[in-house]
């Protein structure tokens, strides 16, 4: 996450260049530079740093949905989606790093480069649509946790609060715990920088390894004193595949920030190896929380724990909330989402900014608009209280789709089989383009310039792939990837018929 922050503000000083008067030379030299000190200012990591990054850039949020999802829909289902799914966002993930070249800050300018401004623009319009999705979730989540802290506090002091399940305004609610902790937020989503809050963000992972912790050890403790308890509420396989294989998919997304993270890597000769391992230490944790949570969650339903009426979404909702141990957890998750969630407006708001406008500067009232329509979306969804497990596995199911399945395939066989000359077809030719501008009075912020490249045919040209192509028959390639992008798509048309159910 501190990755993509630190990327949309190089790119806001990216943009600054192109609106420069200068040469082509000029602006070139200018990005190459801001991009070479951006990589150089972020130091250099040994590969088990690399692995750790690459492994909590993955470990998150979903680490709370999949105890109850593995309760519900199986557990040897998960473990099973979780081998399928991790194997294949791993290699995609590698197809990226591929075909990255060294002087490439981001994703972005691969797909500019290989496949054109279009590619790139449904790659950022998806990223945006993702990361709006995960506000949303953040928001639901750290409601979550919240108003159960809240209800404590009240029903010591006397004051009535009503139930979870209830949708009203009429007393202290779930609802106006959402609104009042859009109130607290939105100042910090009128920030124009960051500031502290990216250097505490590394902390919040303590969050998330302390529930998995409760996690296990609650599992344990629940399989030790109710063994029947637990196998009477227990599943190990259903149909629900798509759910599964949903959320999976959210959870192993990280080809959007990967790139500036492999960079950082000491070794780069190891950066497909490094990759692998943090994916399979990524399928264990998730494996191992959503195992044990299962034992847990089926021990919470087995001796009536859940008492609210309201089908859980995480473990927490199963245990009484005036838990110590559950309160302890809630808090840590809190704040750890809390420092998330302005983060995320940030990069949403930038790469928002960045798809429709090519200024120096956002008009004020852009910018204020922008922040408060993503509170308001939040809360919304969050007020009408819709399905956290829906929203995640819907949103791994789509937008999954285009980031682990479509974009990498798509890239890595254009890069290997297209013709050199459909490159560049999507970059108009920068003399015209100049020579327009001479021709007219219009100024320099009318010139659309994400409609051409500064790239020369030096450029353009990728990494050495001669070993590569040698591995593999082209007509066995092309089959294999385009059976893996049936799985993809199978996945997203599998959730949407679920929806519609």
């Amino acid at each position: 996450m501190a990755q993509l922050a630190q990327e949309a503000e190089v790119s806001q000083q990216i943009q600054k260049v192109l609106k420069q008067s200068v040469s082509k030379r000029e602006k070139k030299s200018l990005i190459k530079s801001i991009k070479k000190s951006s990589i150089a200012q972020t130091g250099k990591a040994s590969s088990f740093q690399t692995i750790i990054s690459v492994s909590n850039s993955m470990v998150g949020t979903s680490t709370l949905v999949f105890p109850v999802l593995f309760c519900q829909s199986g557990i040897g289902l998960g473990i099973i989606i979780a081998i399928i799914i991790g194997l294949i966002s791993c290699r995609t993930t590698q197809l990226l790093i591929v075909h990255n070249k060294s002087e490439e800050m981001d994703l972005p300018d691969t797909l500019q480069r290989v496949l054109g401004t279009k590619w790139k623009t449904i790659f950022n319009i998806s990223n945006v649509i993702l990361l709006w999705a995960s506000g949303i979730i953040y928001m639901i989540l750290i409601c979550n946790q919240l108003y159960p802290l809240i209800q404590i506090i009240c029903d010591n002091i006397g004051i009535e609060s009503a139930p979870l399940t209830d949708i009203t305004l009429s007393k202290l609610s779930y609802q106006w715990i959402g609104i009042g902790y859009t109130l607290f937020i939105l100042p910090m989503f009128f920030q124009k920088k960051l500031g502290i809050i990216l250097q505490l963000l590394p902390y919040g992972i303590i969050s998330v390894f302390s529930f998995i912790i409760f996690t296990i050890y609650e599992g344990i403790y629940m399989l030790v004193t109710d063994h029947q308890g637990v196998v009477d509420n227990l599943k190990w396989f259903s149909w629900d595949v798509s759910t599964m294989a949903g959320t999976f998919a959210l959870a192993l997304l990280i080809q959007s920030m990967v790139v500036p993270i492999m960079k950082n890597n000491m070794i780069q000769q190891n950066n497909n190896r490094d990759i692998a391992i943090g994916f399979a230490w990524t399928w264990f944790v998730y494996c191992m929380a959503g195992t044990f949570g299962a034992f847990a969650v089926a021990g919470a339903l087995a001796n009536n724990q859940k008492q609210d009426g309201k089908s859980g979404s995480t473990l927490l909702d199963y245990y009484p909330s005036d838990n110590p141990l559950v309160i302890v957890i809630q808090v840590l998750l809190f704040l750890q989402l809390t420092l998330v969630f302005p983060v995320l407006q940030f990069i949403t708001r930038s790469q928002f900014f960045g798809l429709i406008y090519e200024l120096e500067r956002q008009p004020k009232w852009q910018f204020y608009a922008f922040s408060l329509t993503y509170a308001i979306t939040c809360l919304i969804v969050q007020c009408v209280e819709v399905d956290l497990s829906l929203i995640i596995s819907l949103c791994g199911a789509v937008i999954g789709l285009f980031q682990e399945y479509i974009i990498p395939i798509a890239l890595h066989l254009s890069c290997l089989y297209a013709k050199k000359d459909s490159k560049t077809k999507n970059q108009p030719n920068y003399n015209q383009v100049q020579a327009s501008m001479e021709s007219t009075e219009y100024l320099v912020d009318q010139v659309d310039f994400t409609k051409f490249s500064l790239n020369d045919e030096e450029d353009l040209k990728c990494n050495d792939h001669s070993e590569l192509l040698k591995r593999m028959p082209k007509n066995f390639r092309i089959s294999l990837y385009s059976f893996i992008l049936v799985i993809g798509i199978a996945i997203g048309i599998g959730k949407l018929i679920d929806i519609f159910k």
